[in-house]
């Protein structure tokens, strides 16, 4: 192992410098051709006073600007903090409370904005992309691999959101896990709508392929214009969202015959839109990653696998074998920080088979977030040099395969036990009237909150709600449930209430 995590670009750049490394629009970049380009931002950079170890904020649209510049400062040995494209101000100015800034490069045009909000205004140094450059070679800065490399956030939508700290040692681990869950062969075309992952396809030989897609606003995709150009391109590999790919899905009247692998996670996959999915694209590999931020992945498993297991649903949503490199226990359920005394794990294990909180450890397991003592006390477990994370998520694990059961703090307690939200909102989403729907408790009562479909009806909604063993005081329909802004796949439930 090296020790700057670019060096895997430019190893792969002395591999195949004539394969296209991303494809954006009507433009494309060989590898040594974009090798260049990072050169010479990095040089650009440097006379701007980007040094060793500063902190940058990013804000740059998905393009072939982006990766160019996270590239150019990763070689300048400087910290890249990363805010999603579809991040607001306020977003924005809580990441500003956590991460120090040293510098920003954003468009011209937000910059402007820099010297007006008040958060930014403290940032010493404001930089945008260069429109022209200079070719001047710039060999790599070396790092220690525990240095902090990336900070990205978490997607919380309450108070401050964690940071993540993505050593080089981390990415390192991260995307040798991750390439060998996605299987980019040199020269295939992979279109990805997540920033990071598509970085990582920058180390394999593959081409990124940047789709036209507002990050923005993801409710609003022409999946029938994506479908055409996966067509145009011959996409042999799509990474995306849960959502993502079950527009395309609805909307696919064509065979793809190039498409041979879809990769999706970071939102529940329910086993009829598997089967839907599996469906519309019966010539590619169907996969659903389950992890998180800091984890990634936990598990995978197969469309078909998933479709196969929804029998088993009482256990909860199957998500795989875990990867043959995480380490998984089930505990008990708590909001508390946890702490082993002497006694270690005895305290805490769940009986075989029975709910609890999904905990994990590995290589490829974020062990740290920057500047949050706090956040690390409640959501990491120390036990003798290994620290655990503390996925959040209350699942089981039976003969290996894991079930999930939706977040630990989304349970609904009562007599029996709990009730899932996840498990009630598979029921939900397979009516034919309803969209999407699931269930929380307000004061004493329990809710239902659906959204219909297109052409349906409250009366026909009851009736097929009845059909279900589902108990609950009241029934609200909503013209759209609120969902995330990242991935549009999960339910805000916090703006239910």
């Amino acid at each position: 192992m090296k020790d700057n995590i670019v060096e895997l670009f430019f190893d792969q750049v002395k591999r195949t410098p004539y394969s296209i490394a991303l494809i954006h629009g009507d433009r494309s970049l060989s590898y040594v051709e974009l090798c260049r380009q990072v050169q010479a931002t990095a040089a650009y950079y440097s006379r701007k006073g980007v040094i060793k170890g500063m902190r940058v904020l990013v804000f740059v649209p998905m393009s072939i600007r982006l990766y160019q510049t996270i590239l150019a400062l990763f070689s300048l040995g400087a910290t890249v903090v990363f805010v999603d494209e579809w991040a607001n101000q306020s977003r924005l100015e809580k990441a500003l409370q956590v991460v120090d800034i040293d510098a920003i490069i954003a468009p011209r045009k937000f910059l402007f904005l820099t010297y007006i909000v008040r958060c930014f205004r403290k940032i010493p140094l404001k930089l945008s992309a260069p429109k022209k450059m200079t070719f001047k070679a710039h060999t790599y800065t070396t790092v220690q691999s525990n240095t902090t490399a990336l900070i990205t956030f978490t997607t919380g939508s309450t108070g401050l959101p964690k940071a993540a700290n993505r050593t080089h040692l981390f990415l390192w681990e991260q995307f040798r896990i991750l390439k060998s869950e996605i299987g980019a062969n040199p020269n295939e075309k992979c279109v990805s709508t997540l920033p990071i992952v598509l970085l990582s396809i920058l180390a394999t030989g593959a081409t990124g392929v940047i789709a036209d897609y507002n990050q923005k606003k993801p409710h609003k995709i022409n999946a029938t214009r994506i479908l055409d150009f996966l067509h145009q391109e011959k996409v042999e590999l799509l990474i995306a969202s849960p959502y993502f790919v079950q527009q395309l899905a609805i909307s696919n009247s064509m065979n793809l015959p190039h498409l041979r692998k879809i990769l999706t996670g970071g939102a529940p996959v329910f086993s009829h839109v598997a089967s839907k999915i599996d469906a519309a694209f019966p010539n590619s590999k169907n996969t659903i990653a389950y992890g998180s931020t800091e984890a990634e992945p936990i598990s995978t498993i197969d469309m078909s696998e998933l479709v196969d297991q929804h029998a088993a649903m009482d256990h909860g949503l199957a998500v795989g074998v875990p990867h043959a490199e995480v380490e998984i226990k089930i505990i008990k359920i708590t909001s508390e920080p946890i702490v082993l005394d002497g006694a270690g794990w005895d305290d805490w294990i769940v009986s075989d088979g029975q709910l609890g909180e999904i905990i994990v450890s590995g290589p490829h397991v974020l062990d740290a977030y920057y500047n949050s003592k706090e956040a690390f006390k409640m959501n990491k477990i120390y036990d003798s040099g290994v620290i655990w994370h503390r996925t959040g998520d209350s699942g089981r694990l039976i003969n290996n395969m894991l079930y999930l059961s939706g977040r630990c703090s989304s349970l609904i307690e009562d007599k029996s036990g709990y009730i899932s939200q996840f498990l009630v909102e598979d029921q939900l989403s397979q009516l034919d009237s309803v969209k999407i729907g699931t269930i929380t408790r307000i004061g004493k009562k329990l809710h239902l909150f659906i959204e219909l479909e297109k052409d349906a009806n409250r009366n026909e909604a009851e009736r097929e709600i009845k059909t279900l063993e589902i108990n609950y005081d009241e029934l609200n329909i909503l013209s759209k449930i609120p969902r995330d802004p990242r991935h549009y796949s999960k339910i805000e439930y916090s703006k239910l209430t």
